[in-house]
């Protein structure tokens, strides 16, 4: 975020000190929304505890103009998807997580904006009827996160069967309101994307393995 301030800065500075014009703002916002385009991103978060792996997280960030409901003012939109197991509880479950911030060059500020809608497909199946919860999350508790897991293990099953792994995130800043999505596989070019994907997959893997040695321990 410092080097979106520090972006904002120096291209408003460009104009004038002044008040700009229309024309003026929304070149702002087409030379922002290059600069920070680059910039969008796919990365793999092992997470262990007590030198166990417990967590793969597939963090992502996309940068895009939202003409549909914010008049083609930029987007970040920050977030991941993980796949988590709980070792006391004998419990797995996976979550996905959407950081949408509003950049206004009018105000020099960027909002993070509460999705009142949010899904996630994988193959192009809603995981909405095995979601058990669903919070705000992030910095300012203006994101979204929902969990996802059942007894019989549909979702680890279709999370496992998307090889390398993909997904759709969907959401809409109002209820009723157009629909913003776009797939991870999208975020970079097509060999990197392949690359990272195909990590989580071997993270989850890892974690499975760990399921069934802790399985095994109490037979």
């Amino acid at each position: 975020m410092k080097k979106l301030l520090f972006i904002l800065l120096i291209l408003v500075s460009q104009f004038s000190f002044g008040k700009l014009s229309e024309d003026e703002y929304k070149k702002v916002e087409s030379m922002v929304f290059e600069s920070l385009k680059k910039d969008n991103f796919l990365k793999v978060n092992r997470v262990t505890q007590g030198g166990k792996l417990t967590s793969c997280e597939l963090e992502f960030g996309q940068v895009y103009r939202d003409y549909r409901s914010q008049s083609g003012k930029p987007v970040i939109v920050s977030g991941s998807f993980s796949l988590m197991y709980f070792r006391d509880k004998d419990n797995i479950l996976t979550s996905i997580k959407v950081v949408p911030s509003i950049i206004d060059v009018r105000s020099e500020k960027w909002v993070q904006t509460y999705p009142q809608f949010l899904d996630f497909k994988i193959n192009k199946k809603t995981l909405e009827s095995y979601k058990v919860t669903d919070f705000k999350c992030g910095s300012e508790n203006n994101g979204r996160c929902k969990g996802y897991g059942d007894g019989k293990l549909e979702v680890l099953k279709l999370v496992t069967s998307s090889n390398p792994f993909n997904g759709e995130v969907i959401f809409s800043f109002t209820n009723g309101g157009y629909d913003n999505q776009f797939l991870l596989s999208s975020l970079l070019p097509p060999k990197e994307s392949f690359n990272i994907r195909s990590d989580f997959n071997l993270c989850m893997s890892e974690i499975l393995d760990e399921v069934v040695k802790d399985l095994n321990k109490r037979k």
